[in-house]
């Protein structure tokens, strides 16, 4: 497993592994990346991807995605 897909209040999420993180994209535009871990499953990836969308409902909004952070 090294790319995700689901969707999220209508927008499709990718999460892609490149070891050691899991890089989120909504669009092709970074979102943020999450750490992997040994024990990742599809299940558990999406599980913590979701949360941080929950977290993060502003950053659905491609006007509000600042590259390099912000």
């Amino acid at each position: 497993m090294e790319q995700i897909t689901l969707e999220f209040q209508g927008k499709q999420i990718s999460a892609m592994l490149q070891a050691p993180m899991w890089y989120i994209t909504i669009a092709g535009t970074a979102l943020t990346k999450l750490p992997a871990t040994p024990s990742d499953t599809e299940a558990s990836v999406r599980a913590r991807v979701l949360a941080w969308l929950e977290a993060h409902p502003d950053m659905l909004d491609r006007d509000q995605i600042v590259l390099g952070g912000g």
